[in-house]
């Protein structure tokens, strides 16, 4: 990517609703702008925002502009209103995540969270990743419609990330346990996903995805089993979030210890909290094809895709523990909560093992 981080700034005079005008200046970081940042995200959250981090001026000041975040702010008569980040992903990926974005409530109704959007997708698009991703919240539509309006596709979900006790904000929580993400790529410089290997029961999805991206792609829903095999040992990253109870997993390469090696995370948990775990598996390879039934004995189920990411193609799989999502109440688009249906039909039809109660969850 291009790490030249002197970004030009943006003057904005908007009007509310009542016609009361204010001027806004979009820009990119600078020392001093801590407290300002910290003050919005109090405004909305409280002290409850999940990235801890983002409370702390000496990690800001540190890491507010470098090689995996840069934070921009919206200021107007001297005051930041307003921040947003963008997240950038290497080591294998290159993609930048557009987060965070926070308005102080008395700013809203300018139009100014559209604007922002414009501003910062802008400056992303501008460092030339594979793609934008965005991991959009399920307690509101916003983001979901801002994105979605830059032609951003909504491709799955990551289940059960946020625990709806812990959270403090201006939106309706309704009776969830956990709240999710809704997933979101807008291919950039990634054009192309190669030849993906889906199974069969995914494979309309996976081309409906790849279609609305616009991607050249060939889907394989088999191979041929001579003089293929299975490595012995599987290699796994693990990221645990002991505040929010979420796990995330990434299979770097699949072997035939798969179930024994995830179940033994699963079983790790505290049965007594809400823990969900959301694993991430290639597609580039027909290695799938043997994790995805393997995953499945242990009741985990398909949510969708990681497309145009990285130089391999990726989808999710995810395991909800003993709650219930009630993705139903979500706040949806239309794009989204069509993608809602087609995850819950994986969820109905997913295979348990043996112990109909290992890994079990529920979507009501």
């Amino acid at each position: 990517m291009n790490n030249n981080y002197s970004f030009k700034s943006q003057i904005l005079e908007l009007s509310d609703q009542k016609g009361k005008s204010q001027v806004f200046l979009l820009r990119g970081f600078k020392a001093g702008d801590e407290e300002g940042i910290i003050s919005c995200i109090k405004d909305e959250y409280g002290d409850t925002y999940f990235k801890r981090d983002f409370y702390d001026k000496d990690w800001l000041s540190k890491n507010a502009v470098g090689d995996k975040y840069l934070f921009f702010v919206a200021e107007t008569d001297g005051e930041i209103v307003g921040m947003t980040i963008l997240t950038q992903f290497t080591d294998g990926e290159n993609y930048i995540e557009p987060a965070s974005q926070m308005l102080k409530k008395e700013y809203r109704g300018y139009g100014l969270a559209d604007k922002f959007v414009d501003y910062v997708f802008s400056i992303a698009e501008g460092l030339r990743p594979n793609s934008l991703l965005v991991h959009a919240v399920t307690f509101h539509n916003i983001t979901q419609s801002l994105c979605e309006a830059r032609k951003m596709i909504p491709t799955g979900f990551r289940l059960g990330t946020f625990l709806t006790k812990d959270i403090v904000n201006s939106y309706e929580l309704r009776d969830c346990v956990k709240y999710s993400e809704g997933i979101m790529v807008k291919a950039v410089g990634k054009k192309s996903a190669g030849i993906i290997y889906l199974p069969a029961e995914i494979s309309d999805f996976g081309r409906k995805i790849y279609d609305r991206l616009g991607a050249v792609y060939e889907i394989r829903n088999s191979i041929e089993i001579k003089d293929y095999y299975i490595r012995d040992k599987s290699q796994l990253t693990v990221k645990y979030d002991d505040l929010q109870k979420n796990v995330l997993v990434t299979v770097e390469k699949v072997g035939k210890d798969l179930l024994e090696e995830t179940k033994k995370i699963i079983d790790a948990f505290d049965k007594d909290e809400p823990w969900t775990m959301q694993v991430t598996l290639s597609i580039s390879t027909p290695d799938v094809f043997f994790a995805y039934a393997e995953l499945k004995k242990l009741g985990l189920f398909f949510s969708g895709l990681k497309p145009l990411c990285a130089e391999e193609e990726c989808m999710y799989m995810q395991w909800t523990g003993d709650i219930k999502l009630n993705m139903d109440q979500y706040v949806l688009t239309s794009s989204f909560d069509e993608l809602r249906k087609d995850i819950e039909f994986f969820y109905s039809s997913r295979t348990m093992g043996e112990n109909n109660e290992e890994g079990r969850g529920q979507i009501d």
